[in-house]
């Protein structure tokens, strides 16, 4: 090649790289700007194309003196470069911040002195331009410049080397990769640069070795800005099996074309035609065999086991496995295996606090699970797994490190330095976090591939799934388990068919009530059932309707067993019929209780009407016995027999009228079924206590709906208990106070409605503990009356099955309420035949 060739090729590698140099040196400061690393890079990668330029200019000068210059101001360029070379390697990639400043300034105070150089007159002896070619005779000083490159050269070298033997994972490769590209840097520059000039005279080749800095600028660049690193090794074997693909389909394939060739020549085939489709005949081979190879190497030059193989018998046995424990368990053993790091922990949820808490963990180095090695819980508002949450990805220490902002890398660094670990994979499912695994470093030293970190996160997303799976299994067990023990324990049958009529639940309690073992029972016809059980059953599968509180009685040898039968349908997610549900009540017990009930009920009622009656008797007898005692005395005195006369008369009548009372309570009259106008009962009412309430200068209103409402019933009973009401309310209302009577209509048309009477009086309270007191016999606050009236009335509404209902309170007062059916609704009023 003539010397404008090489002159030519010199200036495009120089004006490439200074380019190319500074390009790199934006794009990487851009992707990190707060990060020193990538501020001296930057600084780094300037100075290389400014040095670059120089040669460009001196390699391009016309003249001896315009090259001189260029020559000149290129030393001090090369000092300050290696000096930000030898800053680099005091930081990367273990620091954020800058190195000692002490240590710094003489750094570049010794980079400054041999910059000097540059500016010493014997510099060079001369240079001469001619045929393409820059020759320049160097003079004394460029030995010690060139002591001062080789020696700040090794020396970063040395630190770099260092490096790379104590860092582990990520920084120990990134370390090698700056390494590789100094080494190869140094390798060509110092050739081209320092060496051949040195020894054979000549700078013919000095642009190609300023133009292999470019290595040098790859390799810092790789390193600190890649997002996921590839091993120097796995790198070097993807380029070997490049090479070895490509060789053997050429060497094939053109051995192949020279043996056809005059085949081709022969049958007139045009060769440019032959070559064309042979080449790409054996691009597609070469990448085809590429895959091959790659994979052979792949499986040759692995330390352990396949990773999709292990990957896929991981994934298989973790999403069978249905125990939640026995499942982390696992999973934790699966990456300490496969990843050999020197510990995996594994975290989920507790309910019960907001807190990850450790289910499973090992010790890479015992090889086992031990409680001293327990991990502590990691609170829910740890940033780390609120970063692991957000990005729904895994979080390693060293991408945190390289790519989060300044302040939070410092923070996130040391939180995943606290968990001991190098990588957080959350455990996310329906967007939230379930859990996380930690993984510390690898016991080798090696980082964590891109293949592994594509492993843990798989792992991590079964690991959810699995474990959503086991929580749902645990959750269905336990729900089961407990509707079989509420079976159990039920002392009511329970009987369950599906929708052909088949027994396909049978518990305890209907064993013992129907004689027969569950196992007997289980998938028979419900034919096996008492009549009147399987006709509540079949009723509730044909008509879809709840059927409640069926009573029959069932014959069971020589005792007959009453019994309540409740049966609902169950319907499919279409609503399709599935079977149905029965509830049996043996009601022997609730019948025994409700007579002894009624038996107490009925003595205590007896009791108090005794007491009652025997007081109330006992007063009027007392007065007639005394003028009894008197009268042979004073029998003579007409005075005397005319007031005896008048106290008998009135006594006779009290006890006449308590006599009557209690049949009224005890007795209902005969039924008189007629249509009774409300509004019309409560006028006649209010009339009638006129005098009374005058006499207490009590106001009476009475308000009455505009629709007149009709009960069936008799009337002249409605009338004496409202009767009742009224009087009581006048009598407790304070002197020239009020009373008001309203009545009301309640409920829509054609469905049963009532008819409301409502009793209000403001001035008097009944305490709560006595509002059901009130209506039992003799039971009054009045000292002359006999405490039957509320009875009685209670008594009449519910012959007219209505109610009576009382609400009071210190500030509104007390109101009673009568409610009766209207006459539309209305049900037949009871007899004495249906008491």
């Amino acid at each position: 090649m003539d010397a404008a060739n090489w002159l030519n090729l010199n200036l495009v590698a120089l004006g490439t790289t200074a380019i190319a140099a500074i390009s790199l040196g934006i794009a990487v400061y851009q992707r990190m700007p707060d990060r020193v690393w990538n501020r001296l890079f930057a600084i780094h990668a300037t100075g290389g194309g400014l040095w670059t330029f120089t040669n460009y200019m001196i390699m391009s000068a016309d003249d001896a003196a315009t090259a001189g210059i260029w020559l000149r101001l290129s030393h001090p360029v090369v000092a300050m470069l290696i000096c930000t070379c030898v800053d680099f390697a005091w930081v990367f990639p273990e620091r954020i911040e800058y190195a000692n400043t002490k240590r710094r300034m003489i750094l570049y105070a010794i980079g400054l002195i041999a910059g000097t150089v540059g500016f010493a007159p014997n510099l060079y002896y001369s240079i001469e331009i001619g045929q393409g070619i820059v020759n320049v005779e160097y003079g004394w000083p460029l030995i010690p410049f060139g002591v001062f490159v080789l020696g700040t050269l090794g020396y970063a070298d040395f630190v770099l080397l260092r490096k790379a033997i104590r860092l582990e994972g990520v920084q120990r490769v990134q370390v090698i990769w700056v390494l590789l590209g100094l080494l190869g840097t140094h390798l060509v520059g110092s050739l081209t640069i320092i060496i051949i000039p040195l020894v054979w005279g000549t700078t013919a080749l000095s642009g190609w070795g300023t133009a292999g800095y470019i290595i040098t600028l790859i390799g810092m660049g790789y390193a600190i800005a890649k997002h996921r690193l590839m091993r120097p090794e796995v790198a070097l074997r993807r380029v070997a099996s490049a090479m070895l693909s490509t060789a053997l389909v050429l060497f094939v394939g053109i051995g192949a074309l020279e043996t056809i060739r005059p085949l081709l020549v022969a049958g007139d085939v045009p060769l440019r035609l032959a070559y064309v489709a042979a080449g790409l005949l054996m691009g597609m081979l070469i990448v085809l065999l590429h895959e091959r190879v790659t994979g052979f190497l792949r499986r040759t030059l692995s330390k352990g086991a396949d990773a999709d193989t292990v990957q896929a018998e991981t994934s298989s046995h973790i999403l069978r496995t249905l125990d939640a424990d026995q499942l982390l368990r696992y999973l934790g053993r699966a990456l300490a295996e496969a990843l050999e790091p020197t510990e995996v922990a594994v975290y989920t949820g507790d309910p019960s606090q907001d807190q990850l808490i450790p289910r499973a963990w090992v010790n890479g180095e015992r090889h086992g699970e031990a409680e001293w090695d327990r991990p502590r819980p990691i609170d829910m508002g740890n940033q780390i797994l609120v970063l692991a949450a957000r990005e729904g990805t895994v979080i390693t220490r060293d991408h945190v490190f390289r790519f989060a902002s300044l302040d939070e890398a410092k923070r996130l660094a040391l939180l995943m330095d606290e968990l001991n670990a190098q990588i957080v994979a959350p455990m996310i499912w329906e967007d939230r976090l379930v859990g996380v695994l930690t993984l510390g470093p690898k016991r080798s030293g090696d980082m964590y591939t891109e293949e592994d970190l594509r492993f843990v996160a798989h792992m991590a997303l079964q690991s959810s799934l699995a474990l959503r799976n086991a929580e749902l299994y645990a959750q269905t067990a336990s729900l089961k388990d407990f509707n079989e023990r509420i079976l159990r324990q039920m002392d009511n049958a329970v009987v369950v068919t599906d929708a052909d009529e088949r027994i396909v639940v049978f518990n305890r309690a209907a064993e013992r009530l129907f004689g027969t073992p569950a196992a007997e029972a289980l998938g028979q016809s419900i034919e096996v059932l008492p009549e009147g059980i399987a006709t509540c059953i079949r009723a509730s599968l044909g008509s879809g309707r709840i059927l409640s509180s069926r009573h029959f009685e069932m014959e069971r040898g020589a005792e007959t067993i009453p019994l309540a039968c409740s049966t609902s349908p169950l319907a499919d997610d279409r609503g399709g019929p599935q079977g149905a549900v029965a509830v049996i009540s043996d009601l022997t017990l609730i019948q025994e209780l409700a007579r002894e009930r009624q038996e107490a009920e009925r003595l205590s009622l007896i009791r108090v009407i005794s007491a009652g009656m025997a007081h109330e008797i006992r007063n009027p007898l007392v007065a007639i016995r005394t003028f009894a005692e008197l009268a042979p005395k004073r029998l003579d005195d007409p005075e005397f027999r005319s007031n005896f006369l008048t106290v008998a008369q009135q006594e006779i009548r009290r006890i006449d009228k308590l006599v009557g009372d209690l049949l009224t309570l005890s007795k209902p009259a005969d039924a008189v079924v007629e249509s009774v106008n409300v509004n019309q009962v409560c006028g006649d009412v209010v009339r009638a206590v006129a005098g009374m309430a005058e006499a207490k200068g009590i106001d009476v209103s009475l308000s009455t709906t505009d629709a007149e409402p009709h009960a069936t019933g008799d009337g002249s009973r409605l009338h004496q208990a409202l009767l009742n009401i009224v009087s009581n309310a006048i009598a407790a209302e304070p002197r020239d106070g009020r009373v008001s009577i309203a009545t009301e209509t309640e409920g829509e048309e054609g469905a049963a409605r009532i008819v409301r009477v409502r009793v209000h009086n403001p001035g008097s309270y009944i305490p709560p503990e006595q509002t059901d007191e009130i209506f039992r016999p003799f039971v009054s606050k009045k000292s002359s009356g006999t405490g039957l009236g509320l009875a009685i009335c209670q008594t009449i509404i519910e012959e007219h099955n209505g109610r009576v209902k009382v609400h009071s309170s210190p500030d509104e007062g007390t109101e009673f309420s009568m409610e009766l059916p209207l006459t539309s609704t209305a049900k037949p009023m009871r007899t004495v035949g249906d008491w």
